[in-house]
């Protein structure tokens, strides 16, 4: 006698899939929209300080806050490349056989 242990397994996977994908869409959206805010933020610092600079050279601790502020883009956009692949990793690991 065969068991539909796996067809009800199938059935289940099928239901949840909708889920999963909105769940890891919106993840992703929300890592996108993160990295829009802080790279309007930095990129505002980062003008605000190189003008400053530019009037006051000899102030240099205005390249301290450009490298921050860089920093803080680059924090952003690798953040974006974790929650993709992590991302795609479970809807790879979750996909209906």
């Amino acid at each position: 006698m065969m068991s539909d242990t796996g067809s009800s397994s199938n059935a289940a996977q099928e239901l949840i899939q909708p889920s999963i994908n909105q769940s890891v869409a919106l993840a992703v959206q929300s890592a996108v929209d993160l990295m829009r805010n802080i790279n309007t933020i930095e990129t505002t610092v980062i003008g605000v300080a190189s003008a400053s600079w530019l009037a006051n050279p000899a102030m240099s601790q205005y390249k301290d806050i450009i490298e921050n502020a860089t920093k803080n883009i680059t924090f952003a956009v690798d953040n974006l490349a974790k929650v993709g692949s992590v991302g795609a990793g479970v809807l790879k690991d979750l996909k209906p056989d």
